[in-house]
């Protein structure tokens, strides 16, 4: 019993760094790439997703190696059809990241980081056209209150003027980040939607998935570089205008990309909402506290609408849940008996089952322990 609480202890401890680590690497994202492109700071944005996808395949390579040696490498590396659609995603990636890059030139760090939240809408809309899913109505609800939040932010700063803002906002500002940020949000929806079709119909590992996407965005990237800036952009001409924040921007971009899987294996929805919320906050925070970026009351709304909009989308934001924590005591010993009906049930199925009366007898006992603790 002692074993199995410290178990729990430290998956709980596990599930609290990992919901750390998202909420630093998603802020710190947005307001690195937002503050890589102030202040008339001028350098290539292709050489950063290139770079970043280097990163990416380097540590991907030592996580195959870690974890299956150089079999799983090689297997991961091994040319075929099934290796070939996994361009698909990764030029859908490059596209994505580049956009991100272009938008932070417009958009300040709490607009970006809201507007970022559309990926959700185009992903859920991508997922019920391609892989055949079914929203429910609380969902579709999230996803409208989701484009009324974003469209919210977006406005508040032509509708509020310089009295708010602190300068004055025109379309000609907006409009390119705009479009560059539904840009990438309609590829990361319609890479994320195909790369978890790729997954769930493949026997490969995500680092080997990883590993490809890393390598075929580097092939496309270098590839597209050559075409627009010729040779001379190799060499020093590179890094040409990297400043120390845009090598933190995209030494954090790089391990975002693999932060996904650490997501998959030990985080939920509830943690990924948490993260999302605080991550936008911290945002809002840091850019009104430290960078003097405007704060409206309509882009105040229009964050809280966001917020509340992911977590319903998530299952979290239906009165009815809430209404179940807080019911009278009578409703939940009423549910706490349905629940202790049902584990009896399945549990007495597996005794049933049993083929030996010894292992029979050691299920009931065990069951009875179960129902004890429950508070049966």
């Amino acid at each position: 019993e002692s074993s199995s609480s410290s178990s729990g202890g430290d998956r709980s401890t596990t599930k609290w760094m990992v919901l750390a680590i998202l909420v630093v690497q998603n802020s710190a994202a947005t307001l690195l790439v937002s503050r890589s492109r102030s202040h008339g700071a001028v350098w290539n944005s292709q050489t950063a997703v290139i770079l970043q996808e280097a990163i990416k395949a380097v540590l991907c390579i030592f996580l195959l190696l870690w974890e299956g040696g150089c079999s799983a490498l090689k297997e991961a590396l091994e040319p075929g059809a099934e290796a070939l659609k996994t361009s698909i995603p990764a030029l859908l990636y490059l596209f994505q990241n580049n956009m991100q890059y272009f938008a932070a030139s417009y958009l300040d760090a709490s607009t970006f980081a809201v507007l970022y939240q559309l990926k959700i809408l185009t992903a859920a809309l991508l997922s019920v056209m391609i892989l055949g899913k079914s929203l429910s109505l609380g969902q579709w609800l999230a996803l409208c209150l989701l484009t009324a939040g974003a469209s919210t932010v977006l406005v508040a700063p032509l509708v509020e003027g310089p009295s708010v803002s602190g300068a004055p906002a025109s379309r000609s500002t907006l409009l390119p980040g705009v479009i560059a940020i539904l840009g990438a949000c309609m590829a990361s929806g319609l890479a994320g939607v195909y790369f978890e079709k790729l997954l769930k119909g493949s026997c490969l590992s995500l680092w080997a998935r990883n590993l490809q996407l890393a390598l075929y965005s580097l092939l496309i990237g270098v590839g597209s570089l050559w075409q627009t800036e010729g040779a001379t952009i190799f060499g020093w001409n590179f890094i040409r205008g990297y400043t120390t924040v845009v090598w933190l921007a995209v030494a954090n971009n790089a391990v975002g990309g693999l932060l996904v899987a650490v997501v998959i294996k030990y985080a939920d929805t509830i943690l990924k909402n948490f993260s999302t919320t605080l991550s936008i906050l911290a945002t809002m925070m840091v850019s009104t506290l430290c960078f003097g970026a405007p704060l409206s009351p309509l882009s105040i709304i229009g964050t809280v609408a966001v917020i509340y909009a992911v977590f319903l989308y998530g299952g979290m934001g239906n009165l009815g849940h809430l209404c179940t924590l807080v019911g009278s005591p009578s409703d939940r010993a009423k549910e706490q008996e349905a629940a202790r009906q049902e584990l009896w049930k399945a549990r007495a199925e597996e005794v049933r089952r049993s083929s030996e009366p010894g292992d029979a007898a050691a299920q009931a006992e065990k069951l009875h322990r179960i129902l004890e603790k429950v508070g049966g």
